[in-house]
């Protein structure tokens, strides 16, 4: 594929993605759940381990459908079960206030968040951006799962906002709302692999503007009933870290619709313009996948590496607490992993671009093991605020590294069946993770815990380098385009 014009031609499918994850099962359960903690332990009773147990459940309905909805997304189509997803997920979210403080009924809830919602992970998401992009595949994926931390930071101040004035119960169904009225319209106009019927021959096309405009008018409501939240906060501690990204994440978000709105939307993929329709995308099944030893030891490694990460950032607070931090300089620092996950996936989005991606991985990801280690014995200010960024910088680009290692050593073919696999195996770390750390912290200490942390993830960060030259880029993608505009001259001759 051609560098030249690769985001003049899918930027409107690169924004119909981030929204769509944006707005997905990764960020909103998750980031709004200790918002839930305070009305539903006075509401019920429940202690916090209680609700929190919630996201182990909604880890093994994720481990499980991971790969069966990489299946579907092959047989059907990313476009079709994401467009499904995201009205099935808003639909489990409206009915997590359904909850009466049955313990069963909670957690049956958030299994059905889980199935519902898994179409709106990266799995499907990534699948159209991958194959739109290419020599900025990079860059492009990282500019899509940005949007994880964009909505979710909005959504935890809009649910704040609503728990305030109307309950909890109104809140996860206004929740549930934002995915369908933002995302749902956008995906619908502009979310297309390349196979998909392209937007410029789409009749829904000439209706845009009616239809970006219930996409916009969502927007717009979730930025004010987030500024609700955020503005006090604002004239009561002035322009802080955290106040000042809420203000630039809600300028950031308006631009999808509005660009949609006011750009022409109607574009092709380079392959169907130069191959003259669909294209056989090269690759490995998923069956010819599981048989090679690149996708055990990405399996295997992702385990522990998404265990260290997602298990460290949730605990942030109650470890700085255990160093003396008081709670209001422990939650300052910790923002902090905000802005350095946005940081650590554009900036490694844009090194995979130019370099060989398992090195810069390793970097990104055994990185952090040193800042596990930073964070045991006396820890200063100092310390800690460099800690707490390489932690973010590697927390930012799991998803990307995933995303495109599976298409540069297992190709495109069978893209989202080989990534829900692996997906599987990294929500298992990140779900139970928190659990696990927190339970070695109260047993052996936080040295103990984080020391040996540290080693299990770089030991395991090692291997990523024994992955060898890419098997699929550019000269397959040229072959495929070449095969495809053969066929295209036969059947026209």
């Amino acid at each position: 594929m051609a560098q030249t014009g690769e985001f003049s031609r899918g930027w409107p499918v690169l924004s119909a993605a981030a929204v769509g994850v944006g707005l997905g099962l990764s960020p909103l359960p998750f980031y709004t759940i200790d918002v839930m903690v305070a009305p539903l332990g006075e509401e019920f009773g429940w202690t916090r381990g209680q609700i929190f147990s919630a996201l182990a459940v909604y880890t093994l309905g994720a481990f499980f459908m991971s790969p069966m909805i990489g299946w579907l997304a092959e047989k059907f189509g990313a476009r079709r079960v994401a467009l499904l997803s995201i009205v099935t997920f808003s639909l489990s979210m409206m009915a997590l206030s359904l909850n009466t403080g049955n313990m069963t009924l909670y957690f049956f809830l958030w299994f059905l968040l889980a199935v519902g919602g898994v179409g709106t992970l990266p799995i499907t998401f990534t699948r159209p951006v991958n194959n739109w992009f290419d020599k900025r595949r990079g860059i492009a994926l990282g500019i899509a799962l940005i949007a994880t931390g964009i909505f979710g930071a909005l959504a935890k101040s809009f649910a704040q906002h609503i728990v305030d004035i109307a309950g909890w119960r109104q809140a996860y169904f206004m929740l549930g709302l934002l995915p369908l009225i933002i995302a749902l319209p956008m995906s619908f106009l502009s979310l297309r692999d390349i196979n998909d019927e392209p937007a410029r021959d789409a009749a829904i096309t000439r209706y845009k503007i009616p239809v970006l405009a219930i996409s916009l008018a969502g927007t717009i409501w979730l930025i004010y009933t987030a500024l609700q939240f955020v503005w006090p906060k604002y004239l009561e501690a002035g322009l802080t870290l955290p106040n000042a990204m809420a203000f630039g994440f809600m300028v950031i978000v308006l631009i999808p619709p509005l660009a949609m709105m006011v750009l022409p939307i109607g574009k092709a993929p380079i392959t169907v313009e130069k191959s003259g329709g669909p294209i056989v995308l090269p690759g490995m099944t998923l069956g010819e996948t599981v048989k090679t030893w690149r996708f055990w030891l990405l399996a295997i490694c992702f385990v522990p590496i998404s265990y260290a990460l997602g298990a460290i950032i949730p605990s942030l607070v109650p470890l700085l607490g255990s160093k003396g931090f008081s709670i209001g300089d422990a939650v300052q620092l910790a923002t902090l992993t905000g802005l350095a996950v946005l940081m650590g996936r554009l900036i490694g989005g844009w090194l995979i671009d130019h370099f060989w991606a398992p090195g810069i991985a390793f970097v990104f990801l055994a990185s952090p093991a040193l800042a596990l280690w930073m964070l045991t014995g006396e820890v200063n200010t100092t310390t800690a605020t460099i800690a707490i960024l390489m932690i973010g910088f590697g927390a930012g680009v799991e998803y990307d590294f995933m995303a495109y290692l599976v298409s540069k050593y297992f190709g495109m073919k069978s893209y989202s069946a080989i990534y829900g696999a692996l997906y599987g195996f990294f929500a298992a770390g990140a779900g139970f993770g928190p659990t696990i750390m927190n339970n070695f912290a109260d047993a052996y200490g936080w040295d103990w815990t984080l020391s040996k942390s540290a080693m299990l993830l770089f030991a395991f960060t090692v291997p990523i380098l024994l992955l060898g030259k890419y098997r699929y880029g550019y000269i397959e993608m040229d072959d495929a385009l070449a095969k495809a505009e053969e066929t295209a001259e036969t059947g026209h001759g």
